[in-house]
This record gives C-alpha cells, sequence and structure tokens, in this order.
C-alpha cells in the first residue's frame, strides 16, 4: 500500500486528529474507494458511487442534515 498526503481544511484536520485509530483506518478505506472510482471511471460512475456512499450512511443513521453540516463545515 501506498500513501499520498491531502490538503485538507484546519477544522477536518482537527477532526481528524481526535479520532481513533478504527475510525482513521474505516475513513482511509473509503476515501481510497473514492479516489479509485474518481481516477478509474467515469464522472457519472463517480456520481453514482457517491450516492452509495450517501445511502450507506443514512443506513448507519447519518442524516442528510448532518451529512450537509459535515460538508458543509469550515
Amino acid at each position: 500500500m501506498g500513501k499520498i498526503i491531502i490538503e485538507v481544511d484546519k477544522k477536518t484536520a482537527e477532526k481528524w486528529d481526535g479520532i481513533s485509530l478504527e475510525q482513521k483506518k474505516l475513513l482511509a478505506k473509503k476515501i481510497d474507494q473514492l479516489l479509485q472510482a474518481s481516477l478509474k471511471k467515469g464522472n457519472n460512475d463517480f456520481w453514482l458511487f457517491v450516492d452509495e456512499i450517501r445511502n450507506e450512511a443514512k443506513a448507519n443513521g447519518l442524516t442528510e442534515a448532518e451529512l450537509n453540516e459535515i460538508m458543509n463545515e469550515g
């Protein structure tokens, strides 16, 4: 496995520092999947994948309002 560095908003970085190693591994896996989908597939396929992630988050109890709040923080 390789490593990459991605610059993010300061608040995002602070939140990242505050989560457990297990949570970081799970998020890293999801980010890897998003990057793979984005780099290998066309734009339409990428947004279908994003919708799948959104639906999975909803199934795990994350509301649309909470998701929007997370996406708009910063």
